[in-house]
């Protein structure tokens, strides 16, 4: 799906929970409303995947080591065998 097509599903969902006000009695001022939106929403949308494609792989939790995942001022407890 497009950035168009998803910023148009994005506006009625928006027109819906009116959070875009949308008039039908006046649909010309509705319509340059709604352009407006769109506009904004498919631009944010292409802005997002291009961030998306140069952000850093994000941290999984795998690459941390067990010292870490204890905490700061925790240490491993020392095991003794008998």
């Amino acid at each position: 799906m497009n950035d168009s097509q998803r910023a148009w599903e994005l506006a009625m969902v928006l027109i819906a929970n009116g959070r875009i006000p949308f008039d039908p009695a006046n649909p010309s001022g509705s319509v340059k409303i709604l352009s407006r939106h769109l506009q904004a929403l498919e631009a944010a949308l292409h802005d997002q995947a291009i961030t998306a494609d140069t952000a850093p792989t994000p941290i999984t939790g795998h690459e941390h080591t067990r010292h870490e995942r204890l905490g700061k001022n925790r240490r491993p407890s020392l095991v003794c065998a008998d």
